[in-house]
């Protein structure tokens, strides 16, 4: 079966979607999800059916019915076909991209210099992310989902818009590559910066007196500047606060632990919306740490439309406009 083109800006665009036989998780979200930016702009997007299993059709979360969201999410609107002249190929297989007939596709590499495997672990502690939410002694921890293969996608379809319009404008398509690692340490260039600098502080034992404490009913986020201390001691009711070594950022990172037992002890019963209508009034830029319910429920959050109500329940709406309307809003209007 294959899927109609849209009336999006890339209607009439087809493009065939293929991983290879090796290809890892990251690669295979990477390509789906490009895959996926173009058919929601009007793009008929193809995958061929070779008769191998798909792993992502089991990949948690998991529907009430035991199917997976993931899985439909990375494949709504897409379908299977044949390839036709004229098609470009978005892809994570390099032999399958070498036999491609011209220039109209995008491999998508783990890196392009080392041909080692990689994964999402892997690629985000190259890159430096790591080094953010470490610590020392602990074994590395990735950040949850499929963050690098989701960074990549989008790069690929950068990559092929670029392509497109190059045929376009000049009738001559440009091939294009994609390296997860070099996107995610674009994604982390200033913790890269601090590294090749040789300021080594920077990650993994930083001492950062902006941290996550305990409230009542969550987290917060406390931020503040040295002018902020006096507001920050009548918020927290802690006169120890406007202590001297607590005055600057180099003393409070140099007694960091004992400023924070302060501030957890004077949060711990207090709720973190008492805490950030407070916080507002004394001109504090305090943050709280909020359930995927509650960015949802978020006044700003709703007034930007970041959730949306997705064919599987609600859901970030996608990362892209178009003449400042997003995917979901076109959608909408020609529903209406």
């Amino acid at each position: 079966m294959t899927t109609p083109s849209g009336d999006g800006p890339l209607s009439g665009l087809r493009i065939i979607e293929q991983v290879g036989a090796g290809s890892t998780d990251m690669g295979r979200v990477a390509v789906a999800f490009a895959g996926l930016l173009a058919q929601r702009f009007g793009a008929t997007v193809l995958r061929l059916a070779n008769g191998a299993p798909d792993p992502t059709e089991h990949w948690p979360p998991l529907l009430a019915d035991g199917s997976s969201a993931l899985h439909r999410f990375l494949t709504a609107g897409k379908g299977f076909g044949t390839v036709q002249p004229g098609d470009y190929l978005v892809t994570d297989d390099p032999a399958t991209a070498a036999a491609w007939r011209d220039d109209r596709k995008v491999l998508i590499l783990p890196t392009l210099d080392d041909s080692r495997p990689q994964s999402d672990l892997t690629v985000m502690a190259a890159s430096g992310l790591l080094d953010i939410v470490g610590e020392v002694g602990r074994a590395p921890l990735a950040l949850p989902g499929y963050q690098m293969g989701y960074v990549a996608g989008m790069v690929a379809f950068n990559a092929l818009l670029a392509s497109h319009l190059s045929s376009i404008l000049g009738g001559t398509p440009l091939a294009g590559e994609v390296a997860v690692l070099e996107a995610a340490r674009w994604l982390n260039w200033k913790n890269l910066l601090s590294e090749v600098s040789g300021q080594r502080a920077a990650g993994v034992g930083r001492a950062e007196e902006w941290q996550i404490t305990r409230c009542r009913d969550g987290y917060i986020a406390p931020v503040f500047r040295d002018r902020d201390m006096p507001n920050l001691a009548r918020l927290m009711r802690v006169p120890a606060l406007l202590e001297e070594r607590f005055a600057t950022a180099a003393g409070r990172r140099r007694n960091l632990a004992d400023m924070y037992r302060l501030i957890e002890a004077a949060l711990a019963e207090r709720t973190a919306a008492d805490i950030l209508v407070e916080a507002a009034e004394l001109k504090l830029p305090f943050a709280q740490v909020q359930s995927p319910a509650q960015v949802a429920a978020d006044p700003q959050m709703r007034h930007r439309r970041f959730i949306i109500e997705g064919p599987q329940g609600p859901m970030p709406r996608l990362p892209l406009l178009w003449n400042g309307q997003s995917v979901e809003s076109r959608q909408s209007g020609r529903d209406a």
